[in-house]
């Protein structure tokens, strides 16, 4: 009995809710049935599908687009030059009787290279492109990244980095970079755009020509996961990169094989503001002889070099940068080098040097110390010394070669923040060489070789 009294309960209230609905829904919708309203949803599901459809590959787009990041930067400069007058004997030899005439030792040439640069025109300022750069970064799952930076100057595209980074899934603490990178250095892999001194120090230019070289890198890095500040990198290079022709540069040019192992430690001291990066590193490769002919040893002593003989290239170095929160911030960096360099002289030869272009192996030392200060938000300046002596067996008037003069450069700068990404920097560098009267000529004193730049960086 009581199933029938619910059973009719349940019959009423469902007539009366349904004739709450139909005269809803006829008020709602006038004439419109739900058939039609039924089929004009589904109208606009198919639009809806058709619409997604179209929506997915540029979802798929905007998607990779997010995986891939774009940098760059410019600097343009203007350049003031006080270079001296180098007296130059035509003919060298002959017949005829010798005319000294006065050249301008070239702007941006080595004072202690062989043969001497000249211009027969004095040129004392010029505007020119230092740097355009984009960099592409492209991640397309996570832990493999691609990287592709082109170097733009007025008559060639030249390829800075390109390289493939893999970083471990296990333990996040190692990345193998296979391709055309930096050679592990904190000098060589700060980046030129947010350096305070202009260029990088003749130490670096001569033994890390270009900076980069194709091959392969082994990094651990124990901060991130196990909170231990540690970094090792262990690098294989051609070793040739940077030297003799172009072409010669994208293979090896022997079998032979750089090594570089560099080590960091980092100490912080929040409370005190400070902080302390230093490490040491080791390079060993060796340069293979391309052209036969005389050569001298790290004791200044000549032998005969055959084609194929191999000469030493391996130093150790040492690492410090001090980093201070005192006074708006201030840094103190430094690294020595010291062991023995070797090449060949001769800008035809496969692997010459051009700034080291000396035939035989130098027993050598380098190092520089810098001190980087910021002032406020919108200023920073910087000083620098560095020391390059080539020859640590002789010195003074024993140097019977220029290639063998040390040289000291003082360089300094100052920088104006625009704006974030734009800033204006002038920067004076005043090389002074080791001067010897048994080498003779521009060598009995310092040579005049001092550039002043004006340059203008923006950077995205």
């Amino acid at each position: 009995m009581k199933k029938i009294i619910v059973a009719v309960l349940a019959f009423g209230f469902g007539i009366a809710n349904a004739q709450e609905v139909e005269n809803d829904s006829i008020k709602s919708m006038g004439s419109i049935s739900i058939d039609s309203l039924q089929q004009s949803i589904n109208e606009h599901q198919m639009k809806f599908d058709a619409l997604n459809e179209q929506l997915s590959p540029m979802q798929e787009q905007v998607d990779r687009m997010t995986k891939l990041k774009i940098s760059g930067y410019m600097q343009v400069q203007f350049e003031m030059y006080n270079y001296q007058d180098v007296p130059v004997v035509t003919p060298a030899s002959g017949t005829t009787p010798a005319k000294t005439t006065y050249y301008q030792l070239k702007p941006n040439s080595s004072e202690t290279n062989i043969p001497l640069s000249t211009n027969p025109v004095d040129i004392n300022n010029s505007f020119n492109i230092r740097r355009a750069r984009i960099k592409f970064t492209y991640q397309p799952l996570e832990g493999v990244i691609f990287v592709l930076q082109p170097n733009f100057s007025f008559s060639a595209v030249t390829l800075k980095d390109a390289y493939v980074q893999l970083n471990d899934p296990w333990i996040n603490s190692f990345q193998l970079w296979i391709g055309q990178f930096n050679r592990p250095d904190y000098e060589v892999e700060f980046s030129s755009r947010d350096r305070i001194l202009m260029e990088r120090t003749r130490m670096s230019g001569i033994l890390y020509p270009q900076e980069r070289d194709l091959g392969a890198k082994i990094s651990m890095n124990l901060a991130t996961q196990y909170e231990i500040p540690l970094k090792i990198d262990l690098a294989a290079f051609n070793g040739n990169f940077g030297e003799g022709p172009i072409a010669n540069q994208v293979t090896d040019v022997d079998s032979e094989k750089d090594f570089v192992l560099r080590t960091t430690y980092s100490l912080q001291f929040p409370k005190q503001g400070l902080g302390i990066d230093f490490g040491a590193s080791g390079y060993y490769g060796k340069n293979t002889v391309f052209a036969a002919g005389t050569y001298s040893d790290v004791n200044n002593k000549p032998f005969t070099a055959a084609v194929g003989d191999k000469l030493k290239k391996q130093w150790f170095g040492a690492e410090i940068q001090v980093f201070s929160d005192l006074l708006g911030g201030i840094a103190f960096k430094s690294e020595f080098n010291k062991g023995v360099i070797s090449g060949t002289a001769g800008a035809a030869i496969v692997n010459n040097n051009p700034s080291f272009n000396f035939s035989g192996e130098r027993d050598f030392t380098g190092y520089y110390v810098t001190v980087e200060k910021n002032f406020g938000t919108k200023f920073q300046g910087g000083v620098r010394y560095d020391s390059w002596d080539p020859n640590n067996k002789l010195s003074g008037n024993e140097v019977t070669v220029a290639p063998d003069l040390k040289v000291h450069t003082w360089g300094f700068a100052v920088h104006y923040f625009f704006t974030t990404n734009t800033k204006i920097g002038l920067g004076y560098t005043l090389p002074i060489n080791e001067t010897s009267s048994t080498v003779g000529g521009i060598y009995n004193k310092d040579i005049t070789n001092n550039t002043a730049t004006l340059r203008f960086q923006a950077s995205f």
